[in-house]
């Protein structure tokens, strides 16, 4: 492949992750608004949406790290030099699209990062509270009491 097809080749892998992390990032939030409105229908729906998502990460990565290691092959350069923004660089006006995506795609992995910490936090919130409200229905002084006694089970399933 020549220098150009590598970039293009590239900055299609690049919009494929911007995509995938979009979609991360909006089931993030709508299992975000499912625990604050208490919506236990929409959260177990939202959690079922989850499985349906592409897992494009592992596969992204592995062609990324091949692409680069071409882009790396045709300068000249060990593979491990080169990172999105020391191509686009080197690539000058031609890497304009590829440093846009790259910016995009390190402002989407911060906020799912973000997002992933605050929801882990609010589902945390609601197992406490959970754990407590059993406390006090069963009279437990422990956490681990309330789980002696059994487990919930969901008679609808």
């Amino acid at each position: 492949m020549n220098l150009r097809s590598l970039t293009n080749h590239l900055e299609a892998s690049l919009v494929t992750e911007i995509e995938s992390k979009r979609a991360a990032l909006e089931w993030i939030e709508q299992l975000e608004r499912t625990l604050g409105g208490y919506d236990a229908e929409g959260f177990e729906g939202s959690v079922a949406a989850g499985a349906s998502l592409p897992g494009t990460d592992e596969r992204n990565a592995k062609r990324r790290k091949r692409l680069i290691g071409e882009l790396a092959a045709a300068w000249g350069v060990p593979e491990g030099t080169l990172t999105l923004g020391s191509i686009a660089r080197r690539l000058g006006a031609e890497g304009e699209r590829l440093d846009v995506l790259r910016e995009e795609l390190r402002e989407l992995v911060a906020s799912v990062l973000q997002r992933r910490r605050r929801l882990s936090s609010l589902i945390g919130l609601h197992r406490r509270v959970n754990t407590e409200l059993m406390q006090l229905i069963l009279g437990c002084e422990s956490e681990e009491q309330v789980h002696e006694g059994g487990s919930l089970v969901n008679a609808e399933a």
